[in-house]
């Protein structure tokens, strides 16, 4: 099997060690940070050559070409990529680019009869290299799944829609990248206080006692009735940080988002406890 990427960073580099343990008898690479042009042994049974040009990693036939480009290069990559011999490659496109852009791209391939995929990648690379959890959505996911698989890939469908799985990850990251700047808020403040093993123990009590599900559950519904009053208790603990010279940044954001939780009026329309929080969401998004 051959295999291209276009962009050779953590995703490219750390992919590749680990595809190189599998049947893959070799690599092709284009980035424009190389220039030293030469083919080297990955492992015994696969060679990695880096070219000059992008058009010279498909002088010979590709199986999987893989784009890991930053997002403001995607669509010049692409562009370059769509006058190649590509009649028999699968097309993956691994960037951060929007869902529209990437959508706008796969229209052009449709030109040619090709649709790219549309892959976010889940986890650690440096842990999980060519293992590392990747969904994926388009129309040719299926297909990409099983040759996948055969090098040690771990790849998920989720939908036939371009797009879909760049919004997963997008979405996903509100929460990840989220939960982590307000812990960093959280034991900051703590800290200061002198108080980061109470609060660790007490947190670590409330969040391991329930599932995710039932956390979800119980915390968005809550704020149907009591929005008003954390909107209010959020507005004394950004004095009490402001006191302590902490920057209140994501304890603001509470304030205001409880603040439009208020606004929505959810109590009015959700006027029993016979309800989910697919349903307070869904109520909230009407406004």
């Amino acid at each position: 099997m051959n295999i291209a990427f276009i962009g050779y960073g953590e995703v490219g580099s750390e992919m590749s060690k680990g595809l190189s343990n599998y049947k893959v008898e070799h690599i092709s690479v284009y980035d424009p940070l190389v220039t030293n042009f030469k083919t080297e042994h990955l492992s015994e049974s696969t060679n990695i050559t880096f070219y000059a040009s992008i058009e010279q990693c498909f002088h010979m036939k590709v199986d999987i070409v893989f784009v890991a480009v930053p997002a403001n290069k995607t669509s010049e990559v692409w562009d370059v990529i769509y006058k190649t011999n590509i009649d028999q490659t699968i097309l993956v496109d691994l960037t951060t680019a929007s869902a529209e852009e990437k959508q706008l791209i796969n229209e052009k391939m449709n030109r040619k009869d090709k649709t790219i995929i549309d892959g976010a990648i889940l986890g650690a690379l440096k842990v999980y290299q060519n293992t590392v959890p990747i969904i994926a959505s388009g129309k040719e996911v299926a297909t990409f799944e099983k040759i996948a698989e055969q090098i040690g890939m771990n790849v998920t469908k989720l939908s036939e829609r371009v797009g879909d799985a760049t919004n997963f990850k997008f979405i996903r990251s509100i929460y990840t990248k989220g939960l982590t700047t307000l812990l960093y808020e959280v034991m900051e403040t703590a800290e200061k206080s002198g108080l980061e093993n109470e609060i660790f123990e007490s947190i670590s009590e409330t969040m391991n006692k329930d599932s995710f599900e039932e956390i979800l559950n119980r915390y968005i519904k809550s704020n149907v009735k009591h929005s008003k009053r954390r909107e209010v208790e959020m507005g004394h603990v950004i004095d009490f940080m402001d006191s302590n010279g902490i920057e209140p940044h994501m304890t603001k954001g509470t304030k205001a988002k409880l603040e439009k939780i208020t606004n929505a009026k959810l109590n009015e329309k959700l006027n029993n406890d016979d309800f989910s929080w697919k349903q307070v969401i869904k109520e909230y998004n009407k406004q």
